[in-house]
Order: structure tokens, then C-alpha cells, then sequence
């Protein structure tokens, strides 16, 4: 039964992700669309370890990479399987906050207080929660990133560019895959994709970053939040 909840829990959270792409200005870019099938092509015709040898190695040095940064901050690009797009502003602080705040006319708002991922949404007043550590986002949002024993990575591919490692909850209780980007040289995060059972993927493309500055905290929390211990206290 635990396993049934979890499993209907990340759906939920997809659901956010899927559904802020389609509220967003329905824009599709069929010359990026294309240029992400020419990669995506290219990258199915590498290995899925194309460095077996140090993929240990590999893993800790992103593993180090992801714990040297606190928090980041800067632009991002959602692309949906069917084409759709959204952008907007991202802040991340670990470990476990985050927040997507998407342009309008989109009316979306997602935030993670380090516990629970909420959505929020403006036009209808609601609010919608999901446990963190029932997402795949969890994996690089921990306070100690440890992928080699905290998940089963089941892709390390390594080009020029950059290494795209993919990842799995080896017990089985949170379904779908998280591939994580980072340039090769830097090994910072360049962008995520989670990845349903059937298939289809949710991209995110992360620009002008900045990277351990401070943030306010009131960023990752959300007004509903505040108002009901407020409530609460009278």
C-alpha cells in the first residue's frame, strides 16, 4: 500500500510539472523541438556508460560538485514531451527548497520548503501537496547527495559538453527517472529531465545562474502557509 501511495504521489507531482507547461502561453519551437530529437538521437546511439571504469569516480565528482553549492538562483526552460513550453524564474537552496516561479500568463507557483512540494495556483486559489521525497527532485536536493547509494543510476554518458547521468529509486517505491546534465569541465548543473513510466519527459534548461548567494527565505515559503499559523496562534 505504501508503495501504491508513493507511486500515486509522484504522479500527482508530474501532473504539476505537465500542467504548468500546458497553462503556459502555448508557444511551440519546432526548430528547438527538432534540435532536441537530433540530440536526443545522438545520445541513443551512445553506450548508457560510456566510461564504465570510473563511473564510481565519476559519481562522486558530481556528487562533490552538487554538495559544494548551497544555492543557485537564475532562468528556466520547461519543455513538455508534446512540445510545449514555460519559462520563468528558478531559486534552489539545499537542502530541499525550491521554488519555480513561472511568467504569466501563467498562474502557477511550485515550491518545496525542504518537506513538501506545493503547487499553488493563483487563477483558481488552490493548493496542491506532494512529500519531496516522493519526487525524483529529491535525489539532487538532499542534504548529502550520494547517487552511487542513494539511487540506481542506470546511465553515465560523457561527451565534450557535458555528462548526463540517469537515475532511478533502486526499491521501487518512487517511480520514474531523474537525469540530471552538468558540463564536463565544471560539472555544474546544466539541466534535469524527469522521466513517467510511459515514457515521457519533462525538460528543464537552467540559464544565468548564480550560484551561492544568499536568498531570502520567505522564497520558499508560501502565504497560505503563513496565514494558517498565524490562524492558529489567535
Amino acid at each position: 500500500m505504501r508503495r501504491i501511495m508513493t507511486k500515486f504521489r509522484l504522479k500527482t507531482v508530474k501532473s504539476f510539472i505537465g500542467l504548468a507547461v500546458m497553462l503556459a502561453a502555448p508557444i511551440t519551437f519546432a526548430q528547438t523541438q527538432q534540435a532536441q530529437n537530433l540530440q536526443v538521437q545522438s545520445l541513443q546511439a551512445l553506450p548508457a556508460f560510456t566510461d564504465i571504469q570510473n563511473v564510481r569516480a565519476d559519481l562522486a565528482r558530481i556528487d562533490a560538485a552538487l554538495n559544494g553549492t548551497d544555492t543557485f538562483s537564475g532562468r528556466f526552460a520547461q519543455y513538455g514531451a508534446d512540445g510545449s513550453f514555460a519559462q520563468g524564474q528558478v531559486y534552489v537552496k539545499r537542502p530541499g527548497k525550491l521554488r519555480f516561479e513561472y511568467d504569466e500568463p501563467n498562474p502557477l507557483l511550485i515550491v518545496s520548503d525542504g518537506v513538501t512540494l506545493i503547487q499553488q495556483d493563483r487563477a483558481l486559489e488552490t493548493f496542491d501537496r506532494v512529500p519531496l521525497s516522493a519526487t525524483p527532485l529529491n535525489y539532487f536536493l538532499k542534504e548529502n547527495v550520494n547517487l552511487a547509494n542513494d539511487t540506481e543510476v542506470i546511465g553515465l554518458q560523457k561527451t565534450a559538453q557535458n555528462w548526463r547521468v540517469t537515475a532511478r529509486d533502486g526499491s521501487g517505491e518512487v517511480d520514474g527517472t531523474l537525469t540530471m546534465v552538468v558540463d564536463a569541465n565544471t560539472l555544474a548543473l546544466k539541466e534535469w529531465s524527469i522521466g513517467d513510466s510511459f515514457g515521457g519527459q519533462t525538460r528543464v534548461i537552467l540559464s544565468d545562474l548564480r550560484y551561492n548567494e544568499r536568498l531570502n527565505p520567505r522564497l520558499f515559503v508560501l502565504r497560505e502557509d503563513s496565514d494558517r499559523r498565524d490562524n492558529r496562534r489567535r
